[in-house]
């Protein structure tokens, strides 16, 4: 799929994600994390709960500048809601010698992860889905409402 991983060196380093790659997790919930995205997470990043039903996997930096942002939110129930949704579950995890990790049973739980999975490149972070739940989503995306987004979003091609 082209290059996956883009450092632009200007201010500092940004981290780029993108691609999509197929793997298997196992019954302990073991599973390889792809090759090209390993060098931008780390050796340790963090896993936590995402959207729309999938896990989100973000370097350690991108992580702190993530917290950082949800600090500075005004102290309302709103702001407790997304809080909760992305701290509450965020576990660091750490890759072994054979670029796996280990993902928490709660957090498999939450994003429906048995067997086939997909690590999907989102610019800062990298999405985890179960391989059927991605196919729905994506089949459940329509082209005409996509070209309305990126309008009222004011994204030209």
């Amino acid at each position: 799929m082209g290059r996956e991983v883009i450092k632009v060196v200007e201010s500092g380093v940004i981290v780029m994600f993108m691609g999509q790659y197929e793997h298997t997790i196992d019954a302990k919930g073991r599973t390889i994390i792809p090759a090209k995205y390993r060098e931008e997470l780390g050796e340790d990043f963090v896993v936590t709960r995402g959207l729309d039903g999938c896990l989100f996997l973000y370097p350690a930096l991108e992580w702190q500048k993530f917290v950082d942002k949800l600090q500075k939110l005004p102290s309302n129930q709103n702001t407790r809601r997304i809080q909760r949704q992305f701290l509450s579950k965020a576990m660091e995890v750490t890759l072994d010698k054979q670029g796996r990790i280990l993902i928490p049973g709660i957090l498999r739980e939450s994003a429906g992860l048995v067997k086939e999975i997909v690590f999907v490149g989102m610019m800062n972070r990298v999405e985890v889905w179960d391989k059927a739940k991605l196919h729905d989503e994506e089949m459940a995306e329509d082209a005409a409402s996509l070209d309305e987004t990126m309008d009222e979003l004011d994204i030209s091609l």
